[in-house]
Formats: structure tokens, sequence, C-alpha cells
């Protein structure tokens, strides 16, 4: 077990920023993650792309009942940022608003995973910092674990600073810590 996957099981609230290289080593945090808010007896709500949600429906085929996986929703991230052409805040939070109003029905916590994309060579920076500040905000107020995941090569240095200055915590596939950067007051 990675430090990632350790800190993962322990921690039950915060906002993460996950910036990962080895997609094996993701699947197996998204899977930990996952396995770790079933344990918690909590919701999870994974917004993932279809190259990789195959492979996690087929790894959780294998350890979940049939009963554990009607916790766990997975939805395609292509709705959420690539639908309205590039990543776009208000199509985001519209789709979350939406699968989350539909979890809350059951009336347990719930934990989010979501793979973040677009297609430009590199997103808006304040459209991002929004989307995210917003997501910190939901956190907050809601006072759930959520995992914002990115692939590194596809972050700048600017950008990966500007993610953690928004999230309360960093990840990669092996270590997991507090942001240095973190200021809940500068957003």
């Amino acid at each position: 077990m990675n430090d990632s996957e350790e800190f993962l099981e322990k921690i039950s609230v915060g906002h993460i920023f996950y910036h990962f290289n080895d997609e094996e080593l993701y699947l197996e945090n998204l899977v930990s993650y996952i396995l770790s808010g079933l344990e918690k007896h909590q919701l999870i709500l994974v917004i993932e792309n279809m190259k990789i949600l195959p492979k996690l429906q087929e790894k959780l085929n294998l350890l979940l009942t049939e009963e554990q996986r009607s916790y766990v929703r997975m939805v395609n991230n292509f709705d959420y940022y690539l639908s309205n052409g590039d990543f776009n805040t208000t199509t985001v939070v519209k789709h979350f608003e939406r699968d989350l109003s539909s979890l809350k029905d059951f009336n347990l916590p719930i934990r989010t995973w979501a793979h973040v994309e677009w297609y430009s060579s590199e997103p808006d920076a304040e459209l991002l910092k929004d989307f995210e500040t917003t997501a910190d905000d939901f956190v907050l107020l809601e006072n759930t674990l959520s995992v914002c995941a990115y692939p590194s090569e596809r972050l700048t240095s600017e950008l990966c600073t500007l993610l953690k200055k928004v999230h309360k915590y960093c990840m990669t596939d092996h270590h997991f810590s507090e942001s240095a950067l973190y200021n809940r007051t500068s957003n």
C-alpha cells in the first residue's frame, strides 16, 4: 500500500488535488478510495473518462457485491467537461448538482472522484480556478471528501500551482500531503 492509498483510507473530509502519472496506480488509488468509502457507509460519485470506466467496472465487478455496486455511481466525464465544447464551469456545476441530487435521496454521506479533462492544449486558468473554488466551497459546505484528478502531462507548472492553492490536500500516485499553498481566505 502506498502513502496515497493509506491516507485516502484515513481521511473523511477534504478537497484533494491528485496529479497522476501512472494509469495503473491511478486505478489502484481510485479502487482504494471507493472501497474506503463503502466501508464508511458512503455513496461514491465517480466522474471518469471512457477509457478508464470499463477497467474500473471490471475491477469493481470482481471486488464488490451487486448491493455494494449500487452505492457507486459512475458517469462519463465527457458530459461534465467536454459536451459544451471545451471546459465550461456552468455545464460542470449543472451536471454535478444533477448527479448529487439523485444520490441525496439515499440520505448517506457522499464522496466524489472526478477525472478532470479538457480539449484545448491548456484550459483557461481563471475558469479552472473558478470551478475548483466552487468545488472547494461545496466540500466545505457539505463536509465531504472530493478528489479532483488531473493527468500530470497536461499540467503546466502554473496550473499545478493554481490547483494547489484551491485544494487543501495534494496527492500523487505515491504521496499525500497538505497543500502548503492552500489558503482558504485568498479564494
